[in-house]
């Protein structure tokens, strides 16, 4: 019984002429380039998303240097493959190609360590993980880390033509010239995926290939990415410093990525957190708004959800911004980190528990009802605090006001004789 070698794998590069994209790695001069032609025996993680190359360079590397391959795949693979591997190849150095090494265990991962630091093992952990959230530092460490970008539409349609050149033997008039770029776009980045696009294509009607069967093929196709990978991440790290930087067009195009793959939970958590972070007191009103339309939106789900999602992005985008949380906390996680060294009045203990007044003081403090505009001009900071300032008002009306309030505030309390 023979098998048919799909026409992915009859289109891997045997050469580094015959990679595609990744030019600002592979190019003369370059420093992965620079590894593979004095043929440095550094190990390698290399990641990004799939069908960009990463195993196909790891082929070419062990040709490159004369060194035999073995292929360890972490999701299905275990301990007792790797060890058989080592031992096959006892007395020499060989490319060990790791493929989802992001899934490989933390143990598993130490086991490799003595066999990187002797040179027994050349590694090349192909990933769609970014390795430093994956890999444990040490084999970190004993590597050079790469990012293979998803491939231009002109990369794939280069490797398409090649294949109905090379693969299928047809002619100019048996491929409309628009069908094989309209693969590649299809194909969002990933090369494997347009080969099995052109191959299921090509299968259907070998006698020619046409941009309506291709429109008719693409339709039925659904090309997500997985929400627990980096690209995912990424995403959602794009949405969130777009709605911080009130580019209010890049936020909602990131924002429709994300629905379109199913993560309206990501973006609702996120709508619900950012403006206090991103809004705070520029626009108190507005923050209400838009976490009350993200709760909105999850009640209604997807489609109907959108348009509160939509409606929060814009009001986040266009509404003023202020950082004074995130550097109000920066000031107190330092003074934080030591509470015991700073003691605090002995009034504000607590109070509930019978004899606390006599054995703490606590409840002794000035009730500050009791006092003129309700405000009791007393200490409530701790030891070696005293009157010190954590909030500076940033430069929008609303907080501006807000400040002043602040300020009176302060400044009565602590008299104007405590440093600021």
């Amino acid at each position: 019984m023979s098998f048919q070698t799909p026409l992915a794998e009859k289109m891997r590069p045997q050469k580094l002429s015959e990679m595609v994209g990744q030019q600002e790695l592979l190019a003369k001069g370059q420093p992965l380039r620079q590894i593979i032609d004095q043929h440095l025996n550094i190990s390698l993680l290399l990641w990004g998303t799939p069908g960009t190359g990463k195993s196909s360079l790891a082929k070419i590397i062990a040709k490159e240097n004369h060194f035999p391959l073995a292929t360890f795949n972490a999701s299905i693979d275990n301990k007792a493959k790797l060890t058989q591997i080592i031992a096959a190849y006892k007395y020499q150095t060989f490319v060990l190609l790791i493929d989802e090494i992001h899934r490989m265990t933390k143990t598993l991962q130490d086991f490799l360590l003595p066999y990187l630091e002797n040179g027994h093992i050349l590694l090349v952990g192909a990933t769609t993980e970014n390795p430093i959230m994956s890999i444990v530092p040490a084999v970190r460490s004993r590597c050079q880390i790469f990012e293979f970008k998803p491939l231009t539409p002109a990369d794939i349609t280069l490797v398409l033509q090649r294949a109905v050149d090379r693969e299928f033997k047809m002619t100019a008039d048996q491929v409309e010239k628009r069908a094989l770029t309209l693969i590649a776009e299809t194909a969002d980045g990933d090369l494997r995926i347009a080969l099995n696009i052109l191959e299921t294509i090509h299968a259907i009607n070998p006698d020619q290939i046409t941009v309506n069967d291709v429109k008719k093929f693409a339709k039925q196709q659904y090309f997500s990415y997985d929400q627990k990978a980096t690209k995912h991440y990424d995403y959602l790290a794009a949405y969130s410093a777009s709605l911080a930087g009130s580019d209010t067009d890049a936020a909602l195009y990131y924002l429709a990525v994300l629905l379109k793959n199913g993560d309206l939970p990501s973006v609702v958590r996120r709508l619900r957190e950012i403006p206090y972070t991103y809004i705070g007191l520029a626009n108190p009103q507005q923050v209400t708004q838009i976490v009350t339309a993200a709760n909105q939106a999850e009640k209604l789900g997807m489609p109907k959800g959108k348009y509160p999602l939509m409606f929060a992005t814009m009001l986040m985008c266009i509404s003023p911004k202020s950082g004074a949380f995130d550097e109000i906390w920066e000031r107190l996680d330092k003074d934080s980190d030591h509470p015991s060294q700073h003691p605090m009045p002995r009034g504000l203990r607590d109070m509930h528990y019978q004899h606390s007044e006599e054995i703490t003081g606590g409840g002794l403090m000035e009730s500050p009802f009791s006092a003129p505009h309700q405000l009791a001009r007393q200490n409530y900071m701790p030891k070696g605090l005293e009157g010190k300032r954590y909030y500076y008002p940033k430069d929008n009306q609303n907080e501006q006001r807000l400040g002043e309030q602040y300020l009176k505030l302060h400044r009565y309390i602590y008299r104007e004789d405590y440093r600021r």
